[in-house]
């Protein structure tokens, strides 16, 4: 941060810039970025910062001119590369950049300090990965919505920001020396697909297949998700697996899985996550058919306190069932498989139809917009299943399933018997209306209920609670915590053609690694 210019693609001395500068305008910052437009779609832009204005180009076309004098604030994610530059004369900017971010702000700072004799700008920081929820676009603008954080905000000169950078880099450090036995990465280490001995296979999913490998320098375990990108061409699933990507990366719970390493080649992304010995929730359920009372309150109650964490970063899951659901070697679960996550803005509602049929919320099929209360009810689905062999609405006609789970109520077997607690717990996340439904309002609604009286959540959390079975992990036995039907698959790198269609340029901020 000691240079007082980032001109990485030398605009200052390009003919075609230096004409429509004002008299005395100096450039302060060149890069190119992602902008989002107001329907959310990321597009690379370049952008210029000056002494006197802000530019929006299109290669070296001038979409967009800002006045600094007009900026009134920034927004900065804490988590992720986003932030925000307000314009409330207009309408904001919502960009990203994993490598020039703080440079950006601090030119933006410096031009700011220049224009208005030294007043500081105001700097808004927010612990959130998508900062959608704070930005006017054109149409909120057309409606009179501003959705400027009214709260949070510092006022910030350029040594001031240089400080806050130099002391969030070194809480990041400080957070990653205190988390090391979460993050088992070798600090700066690039890997590739050549690191690892190819296991055994774990599983497949509509887009990627997951094996456990071997890394070869210190014979440590992890699960490998390979995706070809030709698979996800689709402009809804690539923006699937952007999103799995960021959120595997930024969301660190004792309940989820942990991100690695991110990297890819021409063909293919790899993800490599925590390997999680005692295998899928779904192999032990289909093992023993249903899971007594207890069992079954102790894993919906780890799995509370991941969603709650999800939907604190505005994230909704949207694929919860067994086979998401992971234990550990002591019988701990971790959430897995983001490829379905949902990012919100502050009071949006996703419209995509997609999860599993057993599990989707009444509000899912009638497509009229859904949040985070379709956890809630995909939770209470789940949590049916595990004390009553099958989801309650199953049926083999999916037509008539998805009519059942519209219109019939839930109803309860005489075997086994459960306490009236858990019925109620069921009802109340299953009920049509998704504003009525447990949790919608706050998570601590769920938490509440009646059936988890006694349960310290504090100590749940911490891992600090026996769990109520171990699976079996010596020697060979894992495998069993499996489906034998990828596990008798050979494990290797399946050959994938270099497709010439794919646009390599959309996965440039794929790769990750511990920096």
């Amino acid at each position: 941060m000691k240079q007082e210019s980032w001109d990485d693609l030398h605009l200052a001395n390009e003919k075609s810039i230096t004409k429509i500068l004002e008299p005395g305008e100096q450039v302060l910052f060149s890069s190119l970025l992602y902008k989002f437009n107001e329907v959310n779609k990321r597009q690379e832009r370049t952008l210029l910062i000056t002494s006197h204005n802000l530019y929006n180009l299109s290669k070296l076309t001038v979409k967009r001119k800002i006045p600094i004098k007009r900026v009134y604030g920034i927004t900065i994610g804490l988590i992720g590369t986003e932030f925000v530059v307000h314009v409330p004369e207009e309408y904001d900017y919502r960009y990203s950049s994993s490598e020039r971010r703080d440079q950006a702000v601090l030119s933006i700072i410096k031009a700011y300090c220049l224009q208005h004799r030294g007043t500081a700008l105001p700097v808004f920081y927010k612990d959130e990965l998508t900062l959608t929820a704070y930005t006017t676009t054109k149409v909120d603008k057309k409606k009179g919505v501003n959705r400027l954080p009214t709260t949070g905000s510092e006022l910030m000169n350029e040594e001031q920001f240089r400080k806050r950078i130099d002391s969030q880099t070194e809480e990041r450090l400080q957070t990653r020396a205190k988390t090391s036995t979460l993050f088992a990465r070798q600090k700066g280490e690039v890997v590739t697909i050549d690191d690892f001995d190819l296991i055994k296979v774990l599983g497949r999913g509509a887009y990627g297949k997951v094996m456990l490998v071997e890394k070869k320098s210190d014979k440590q375990y992890y699960a490998m998700k390979s995706i070809r990108k030709e698979d996800i061409a689709d402009p809804e699933q690539l923006e699937h697996t952007k999103t799995e990507r960021l959120v595997l990366e930024h969301v660190n719970h004792p309940f989820l899985v942990n991100l690695h390493w991110a990297f890819q080649t021409p063909e293919k992304l790899f993800f490599v996550t925590q390997f999680m010995k005692g295998g899928e929730l779904f192999q032990h359920l289909k093992h023993v058919k249903r899971f007594d009372e207890s069992r079954t309150r102790f894993y919906v109650s780890e799995i509370i306190l991941a969603l709650e964490h999800l939907h604190q970063k505005n994230i909704i899951y949207r694929d919860l069932k067994p086979e998401n659901v992971l234990l550990d070697e002591v019988g701990h679960i971790c959430l897995t498989d983001f490829g379905m996550a949902k990012m919100l803005k502050k009071n949006e509602l996703a419209k995509s139809f997609c999860g599993t049929p057993e599990y989707l919320a009444p509000e899912i099929l009638l497509e009229t917009g859904h949040s985070q209360s379709a956890d809630w009810w995909a939770l209470g689905i789940l949590t049916y299943e595990m004390l009553y062999a099958l989801p309650p609405f199953y049926n083999k006609n999916q037509d008539l399933m998805f009519k059942q789970i519209q219109t019939k109520e839930i109803t309860f077997p005489t075997t086994p018997q459960l306490s009236n607690e858990a019925k109620d717990f069921i009802s109340k996340l299953t009920i049509k209306d998704p504003k009525q439904r447990l949790g919608t309002a706050k998570v601590d609604e769920v938490k509440n209920h009646p059936w988890f009286k006694g349960i310290n959540w504090e100590k749940l959390l911490k891992k600090e609670i026996d769990t109520p079975f171990k699976p079996q992990i010596q020697g060979d036995a894992w495998i069993d915590n499996f489906d034998k039907q990828f596990t008798a698959e050979e494990a290797i790198n399946s050959y994938a053609p270099e497709n010439n269609l794919v646009n390599q340029d959309e996965f440039r901020e794929f790769d990750y690694y511990q920096k």
